[in-house]
Protein backbone atom coordinates (compact mmCIF):
# COMPACT_ATOMS: atom_id res chain seq x y z
CA UNK A 1 0.00 0.00 0.00
CA UNK A 2 1.72 3.20 -0.84
CA UNK A 3 2.50 5.36 1.55
CA UNK A 4 2.83 2.68 4.33
CA UNK A 5 5.29 -0.27 5.29
CA UNK A 6 3.71 -3.67 5.33
CA UNK A 7 4.19 -5.64 8.76
CA UNK A 8 6.71 -7.47 7.26
CA UNK A 9 8.77 -4.27 6.06
CA UNK A 10 8.26 -2.13 9.11
CA UNK A 11 9.47 -5.52 11.74
CA UNK A 12 12.56 -5.55 10.04
CA UNK A 13 13.09 -2.18 10.04
CA UNK A 14 14.37 -2.74 13.96
CA UNK A 15 14.54 -6.97 14.06
CA UNK A 16 11.57 -7.93 15.32
CA UNK A 17 9.25 -10.51 14.82
CA UNK A 18 5.96 -9.55 13.20
CA UNK A 19 3.94 -11.76 16.09
CA UNK A 20 5.75 -9.43 18.17
CA UNK A 21 3.96 -6.28 16.65
CA UNK A 22 0.72 -8.21 16.13
CA UNK A 23 1.48 -8.40 20.32
CA UNK A 24 2.06 -4.73 21.08
CA UNK A 25 -1.45 -3.80 18.62
CA UNK A 26 -3.14 -6.36 20.88
CA UNK A 27 -2.61 -4.81 24.10
CA UNK A 28 -2.88 -1.31 22.50
CA UNK A 29 0.89 -0.56 22.88
CA UNK A 30 1.46 0.33 19.06
CA UNK A 31 -1.64 -0.01 16.74
CA UNK A 32 -1.20 -0.07 12.81
CA UNK A 33 -1.21 3.18 10.89
CA UNK A 34 -3.96 1.06 8.65
CA UNK A 35 -5.58 -2.03 8.50
CA UNK A 36 -7.35 -3.64 5.05
CA UNK A 37 -11.23 -4.87 5.76
CA UNK A 38 -10.98 -6.84 3.31
CA UNK A 39 -7.57 -8.69 3.92
CA UNK A 40 -6.95 -7.61 7.35
CA UNK A 41 -3.47 -6.74 6.09
CA UNK A 42 -1.44 -4.03 8.85
CA UNK A 43 0.43 -1.27 7.51
CA UNK A 44 2.59 1.00 9.37
CA UNK A 45 3.69 4.85 9.26
CA UNK A 46 7.67 5.00 8.92
CA UNK A 47 6.99 7.83 11.77
CA UNK A 48 5.75 4.89 13.90
CA UNK A 49 9.43 3.82 14.28
CA UNK A 50 9.43 6.56 17.34
CA UNK A 51 6.58 4.29 18.84
CA UNK A 52 8.48 1.40 17.95
CA UNK A 53 12.02 2.32 19.59
CA UNK A 54 9.82 3.48 22.55
CA UNK A 55 8.28 -0.24 23.21
CA UNK A 56 12.38 -1.54 22.58
CA UNK A 57 13.39 1.11 25.25
CA UNK A 58 10.82 0.03 27.79
CA UNK A 59 11.59 -4.21 27.11
CA UNK A 60 15.27 -3.28 27.27
CA UNK A 61 14.70 -0.96 30.81
CA UNK A 62 12.37 -3.92 32.05
CA UNK A 63 9.32 -1.10 32.11
CA UNK A 64 6.24 -3.11 31.73
CA UNK A 65 4.57 -2.11 28.55
CA UNK A 66 1.24 -1.63 30.05
CA UNK A 67 3.32 1.12 32.22
CA UNK A 68 4.03 2.85 28.82
CA UNK A 69 0.83 4.51 28.17
CA UNK A 70 1.85 6.61 31.06
CA UNK A 71 3.85 8.38 28.17
CA UNK A 72 1.03 9.47 26.49
CA UNK A 73 -1.49 12.48 26.26
CA UNK A 74 -5.28 11.78 26.72
CA UNK A 75 -4.76 13.09 23.21
CA UNK A 76 -2.34 10.13 22.93
CA UNK A 77 0.93 12.50 22.25
CA UNK A 78 4.01 10.92 23.23
CA UNK A 79 5.89 12.60 25.65
CA UNK A 80 9.48 11.99 24.23
CA UNK A 81 11.31 13.86 26.64
CA UNK A 82 9.70 12.02 29.88
CA UNK A 83 10.35 8.62 28.36
CA UNK A 84 13.96 9.47 27.51
CA UNK A 85 14.71 11.10 31.21
CA UNK A 86 13.00 7.93 32.79
CA UNK A 87 14.89 5.74 30.42
CA UNK A 88 17.99 7.50 31.24
CA UNK A 89 17.45 6.69 35.31
CA UNK A 90 16.94 3.29 33.93
CA UNK A 91 19.71 2.56 32.17
CA UNK A 92 21.91 4.12 35.46
CA UNK A 93 20.21 1.98 37.84
CA UNK A 94 21.42 -1.24 35.15
CA UNK A 95 24.48 0.28 34.48
CA UNK A 96 25.71 0.75 38.49
CA UNK A 97 24.17 -2.89 39.04
CA UNK A 98 26.42 -4.54 36.22
CA UNK A 99 29.33 -2.53 37.97
CA UNK A 100 28.53 -4.19 41.09
CA UNK A 101 28.04 -7.51 39.29
CA UNK A 102 31.68 -7.33 37.69
CA UNK A 103 33.53 -6.48 41.12
CA UNK A 104 31.12 -9.56 42.82
CA UNK A 105 32.85 -11.78 39.90
CA UNK A 106 36.25 -9.95 39.90
CA UNK A 107 36.42 -11.00 43.56
CA UNK A 108 35.16 -14.65 43.40
CA UNK A 109 38.09 -15.24 40.78
CA UNK A 110 40.62 -13.72 42.58
CA UNK A 111 39.80 -15.85 45.14
CA UNK A 112 39.63 -19.09 43.30
CA UNK A 113 43.23 -18.50 42.46
CA UNK A 114 44.49 -17.44 45.68
CA UNK A 115 42.66 -20.49 47.09
CA UNK A 116 43.52 -22.67 44.01
CA UNK A 117 48.00 -23.13 45.60
CA UNK A 118 46.01 -24.30 49.36
CA UNK A 119 43.03 -26.90 48.06
CA UNK A 120 43.70 -30.40 50.55
CA UNK A 121 46.38 -28.75 51.97
CA UNK A 122 47.21 -30.83 54.96
CA UNK A 123 48.21 -29.90 58.42
CA UNK A 124 48.62 -26.23 59.53
CA UNK A 125 50.27 -24.03 56.66
CA UNK A 126 50.78 -20.38 56.33
CA UNK A 127 49.27 -18.05 54.02
CA UNK A 128 48.63 -14.39 53.38
CA UNK A 129 44.79 -12.52 53.49
CA UNK A 130 44.01 -9.34 52.00
CA UNK A 131 42.15 -6.87 54.14
CA UNK A 132 37.83 -8.01 54.83
CA UNK A 133 35.46 -5.38 55.29
CA UNK A 134 32.13 -7.77 57.16
CA UNK A 135 29.51 -7.08 59.15
CA UNK A 136 28.78 -9.23 62.04
CA UNK A 137 26.13 -10.92 64.32
CA UNK A 138 26.02 -12.76 67.59
CA UNK A 139 25.92 -16.40 66.84
CA UNK A 140 24.91 -19.54 69.03
CA UNK A 141 27.61 -22.59 68.17
CA UNK A 142 25.73 -25.36 69.83
CA UNK A 143 22.86 -25.25 67.23
CA UNK A 144 24.89 -26.62 64.50
CA UNK A 145 24.54 -26.75 60.65
CA UNK A 146 20.41 -25.19 61.24
CA UNK A 147 21.38 -22.46 62.85
CA UNK A 148 24.42 -21.69 60.81
CA UNK A 149 21.84 -21.85 57.65
CA UNK A 150 19.20 -19.52 59.81
CA UNK A 151 21.85 -17.28 60.76
CA UNK A 152 23.67 -16.65 57.51
CA UNK A 153 19.91 -16.07 55.86
CA UNK A 154 19.79 -13.07 58.82
CA UNK A 155 22.77 -11.40 57.96
CA UNK A 156 22.58 -11.91 54.16
CA UNK A 157 18.79 -10.30 54.27
CA UNK A 158 20.36 -7.40 57.15
CA UNK A 159 22.79 -6.60 54.27
CA UNK A 160 20.69 -6.25 51.62
CA UNK A 161 18.63 -4.10 53.50
CA UNK A 162 21.81 -1.74 54.56
CA UNK A 163 22.81 -1.71 50.45
CA UNK A 164 25.59 -4.08 50.79
CA UNK A 165 27.08 -5.86 48.46
CA UNK A 166 28.39 -9.12 49.20
CA UNK A 167 31.25 -11.51 47.90
CA UNK A 168 30.01 -13.46 44.94
CA UNK A 169 30.40 -16.74 46.60
CA UNK A 170 29.35 -18.33 49.83
CA UNK A 171 30.85 -14.87 52.15
CA UNK A 172 29.90 -16.35 55.53
CA UNK A 173 32.09 -17.05 58.19
CA UNK A 174 32.32 -17.35 62.12
CA UNK A 175 34.70 -15.72 64.23
CA UNK A 176 35.14 -17.46 67.77
CA UNK A 177 37.38 -15.14 70.58
CA UNK A 178 38.16 -17.03 73.88
CA UNK A 179 37.51 -14.25 76.89
CA UNK A 180 39.08 -15.41 79.69
CA UNK A 181 36.94 -19.23 80.39
CA UNK A 182 34.14 -18.02 78.13
CA UNK A 183 34.26 -18.46 74.29
CA UNK A 184 32.07 -15.80 72.25
CA UNK A 185 31.48 -16.51 68.91
CA UNK A 186 29.96 -14.28 65.61
CA UNK A 187 28.83 -14.57 62.22
CA UNK A 188 29.93 -12.52 59.60
CA UNK A 189 29.03 -11.28 55.68
CA UNK A 190 31.94 -10.16 53.89
CA UNK A 191 31.24 -7.01 51.46
CA UNK A 192 32.74 -6.05 48.69
CA UNK A 193 31.59 -2.23 49.19
CA UNK A 194 30.85 0.40 52.05
CA UNK A 195 28.06 3.02 51.57
CA UNK A 196 29.16 6.11 53.54
CA UNK A 197 26.35 6.36 55.96
CA UNK A 198 27.32 2.86 57.17
CA UNK A 199 29.30 3.05 59.96
CA UNK A 200 28.91 -0.82 61.86
CA UNK A 201 30.98 -2.43 59.79
CA UNK A 202 34.91 -3.79 60.36
CA UNK A 203 37.60 -4.75 59.30
CA UNK A 204 39.57 -8.25 59.30
CA UNK A 205 42.72 -6.89 58.99
CA UNK A 206 45.58 -7.92 56.00
CA UNK A 207 47.96 -10.42 56.93
CA UNK A 208 49.77 -13.81 57.61
CA UNK A 209 47.66 -16.72 59.25
CA UNK A 210 48.06 -20.08 60.63
CA UNK A 211 45.54 -21.88 58.66
CA UNK A 212 44.58 -25.54 58.31
CA UNK A 213 41.25 -27.27 56.47
CA UNK A 214 38.59 -29.16 57.70
CA UNK A 215 35.49 -30.82 55.63
CA UNK A 216 32.12 -28.77 54.94
CA UNK A 217 30.59 -31.16 57.16
CA UNK A 218 32.21 -30.06 60.22
CA UNK A 219 29.27 -27.45 60.35
CA UNK A 220 27.41 -30.23 61.77
CA UNK A 221 28.96 -29.64 65.01
CA UNK A 222 30.61 -26.12 65.40
CA UNK A 223 30.72 -25.65 68.90
CA UNK A 224 33.16 -29.17 68.88
CA UNK A 225 34.86 -27.71 65.55
CA UNK A 226 35.70 -24.49 67.65
CA UNK A 227 36.52 -25.79 71.37
CA UNK A 228 38.97 -28.42 69.55
CA UNK A 229 40.65 -26.00 67.86
CA UNK A 230 41.35 -23.26 70.87
CA UNK A 231 42.04 -27.18 72.95
CA UNK A 232 44.78 -27.39 70.33
CA UNK A 233 45.83 -24.33 70.17
CA UNK A 234 46.10 -22.79 73.79
CA UNK A 235 47.53 -19.43 72.34
CA UNK A 236 45.11 -18.81 70.64
CA UNK A 237 42.72 -15.61 71.46
CA UNK A 238 40.41 -15.93 68.13
CA UNK A 239 40.02 -18.06 64.96
CA UNK A 240 37.81 -17.41 62.14
CA UNK A 241 36.06 -20.44 60.22
CA UNK A 242 35.02 -19.65 56.46
CA UNK A 243 35.18 -21.30 53.32
CA UNK A 244 37.53 -22.38 50.34
CA UNK A 245 36.06 -21.10 47.04
CA UNK A 246 37.31 -23.30 44.43
CA UNK A 247 37.06 -23.50 40.78
CA UNK A 248 34.17 -26.11 40.79
CA UNK A 249 30.70 -27.01 43.04
CA UNK A 250 30.89 -29.68 45.11
CA UNK A 251 27.82 -31.23 46.21
CA UNK A 252 29.16 -32.19 49.54
CA UNK A 253 29.89 -28.67 50.03
CA UNK A 254 33.05 -26.20 50.20
CA UNK A 255 36.26 -26.83 52.51
CA UNK A 256 36.29 -24.89 55.71
CA UNK A 257 39.44 -23.03 56.37
CA UNK A 258 40.19 -21.80 60.10
CA UNK A 259 42.48 -19.12 60.45
CA UNK A 260 44.29 -17.34 63.40
CA UNK A 261 46.00 -14.25 62.64
CA UNK A 262 49.71 -14.66 63.60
Amino acid sequence: MQGYLSIGDFARLRNVNPKSLRYYERIGALLPAHVEEETGYRYYALEQLVELDMILMCLELNIPLRDAEQYRKPDQTLDIRQLLQDGQQKALEKLAHLRNTMQQMEGALRRIEENQRYQEQEGVYRRHLRQRLILRSPFTPSGGELEFKQSSTEIFLRGQSMGLLPAFTFPIGLIARRQGERIDTDIFLEVLQQKEDVTNLEVLPEGDYLCQQKPAQALDHIDALILEYFVQHPKANQVIITNMTSAYFDLKGPLLELQEQI
